[in-house]
């Protein structure tokens, strides 16, 4: 085959070569002499033609490349480093952004070779080769932004939808499953954070006598105000939850010496009181409710226990406070 390599053709083997690198530089054994076998014009600005030796090429290079990629050239600032990962390894490659002779930064891959006989410990010449990769640089560029926008698409309409499958449409307070999903949340944060957690039991007063006397239309209004009332009156962080027709549940961590708990049922009621006060309803809302503030027992896993001790203590209070207790 070596016979049909004549010096034109090897001329042009070498020009090809040359086309497709920005520059192109033997470093001497021993030496570290620099040869420079070819500079495009683009790089004009580095003068490497005036580069005598490896660690002046190198700080040359340095410092016309992009303060952010400086760190991807620590491996050529030791030549003994050098050597020795180009005695294992055909070649090393960094990518980083040059400064051009119009001022401007545009990506490059920098190689370097040994260019000893394959395989052999004599001789340890270096090529260092400088491509750039622009143009493809901005074309993975632009892919990967696009690909992100898409993930971060996707990612907010699964969490849109997500919340929408935990969210009761009527109140907008959490449903059963966002009980259960919001509940080791706030049980993990209360163990790890040394915290108190609050569990509140709340029942709408008389739905059934509103909707059999008055219509659904007032159950319905009632439910709204009792959990509009409730989220003005939670506890700072709290998850809100429909467990039922006239059922809500609250619970959220707190510090232990949180004054929220003992402000809760005051502001719901006021929240209530001015309700009725400024809508001519033929009839009152009002809610029972009951909580407890305490720290989690050693291996909870569940709120059970503290919602049947907040339970209990609302039916103490419909007892007293609702005239259609059933």
């Amino acid at each position: 085959m070596d016979r049909y390599l004549t010096e034109q053709r090897k001329a042009s083997i070498g020009n090809a070569i040359k086309s497709l690198y920005q520059l192109i530089v033997l470093v001497e054994d021993e030496t570290y002499i620099c040869h420079v076998a070819d500079c495009n014009k683009e790089l004009d600005n580095l003068k490497i033609s005036s580069v005598n030796d490896y660690y002046s090429l190198y700080k040359t290079l340095q410092k016309a490349t992009y303060f952010e990629d400086r760190d991807s050239l620590a491996l050529l600032s030791n030549i003994d480093a050098l050597h020795d990962a180009l005695m294992k390894q055909v070649y090393i490659s960094c990518e980083c952004r040059i400064r051009h002779t119009d001022l401007k930064y545009y990506w490059s891959r920098i190689t370097i070779c040994n260019s000893s006989i394959e395989d052999s410990p004599i001789g340890h010449e270096y090529l260092i080769l400088i491509e750039d990769i622009h143009t493809q640089k901005d074309a993975l560029l632009a892919e990967y932004n696009e690909m992100a926008g898409t993930i971060a698409s996707l990612k907010e309409e699964y969490n849109k939808l997500f919340i929408e499958n935990m969210t009761d449409a009527q109140t907008g307070c959490y449903n059963r499953k966002g009980l259960k999903y919001f509940e080791a949340i706030a049980l993990k944060d209360s163990v790890e954070n040394n915290k108190n957690i609050f569990v509140c039991v709340l029942d709408l007063n008389g739905l059934k006598y509103l909707n059999d006397t008055y219509g659904h239309g007032a159950g319905d209004t009632a439910i709204a105000t009792v959990s509009g009332a409730l989220k003005k009156a939670a506890p700072n962080g709290s998850s809100i939850i429909r467990t039922g027709g006239d059922e809500f549940l609250v619970f959220c961590p707190l510090d232990k010496d949180s004054t929220q708990p003992d402000s809760f049922g005051k502001i719901l009621e006021e929240e209530l009181t001015t309700y009725n006060k400024t809508h001519d309803n033929p009839f009152q809302v009002a809610a029972s409710y009951g909580f407890v503030f305490l720290p989690p027992k050693e291996g909870m896993e569940s709120l059970d226990e503290y919602i049947e001790v907040a339970d209990e203590k609302m039916y103490k209070m419909k007892e007293e406070t609702d005239p259609h207790k059933r």
